[in-house]
């Protein structure tokens, strides 16, 4: 990915963020995490949240801090709607949705990620 593109991207607020996150995570049929003998969390509203991008440079972009130690890992999008999402309704986790570097996330409950995605998943069959 142009490293323009990424940081236009990166600037967008939360809410765009999540929108792109959804429609390149239907289109490529993967998401990214980031993992060193676990996968990175972060902690939203009294929870543990896992922060998932659509693209492996976002996540490298925010491997530094508390997840210095972390490589960028691709997640099958099948795995994820049918095995992390909800898996992590029952942890009663959250998703932290496409954290940048300088700005927020968009943080959702697996149910609702799991609908918007396959919504949009819908319009790629």
């Amino acid at each position: 990915m142009h490293p323009e593109k990424v940081k236009q991207v990166a600037r967008l607020p939360a809410q765009q963020r999540y929108g792109y996150f959804v429609r390149k995570a239907a289109d490529t049929q993967e998401v990214w995490g980031l993992y060193h003998d676990g996968w990175a969390t972060a902690h939203a509203h009294g929870k543990v949240a896992i922060p998932f991008w659509p693209e492996a440079a976002f996540a490298q972009a925010c491997a530094s801090g508390d997840w210095a130690a972390y490589q960028p890992r691709a997640i099958a999008f099948a795995d994820f709607l049918n095995k992390w999402l909800p898996g992590m309704q029952e942890n009663e986790q959250l998703a932290f949705l496409f954290p940048v570097p300088q700005g927020s996330a968009s943080v959702a409950a697996p149910c609702d990620l799991l609908a918007d995605l396959q919504q949009e998943a819908e319009q790629y069959e």
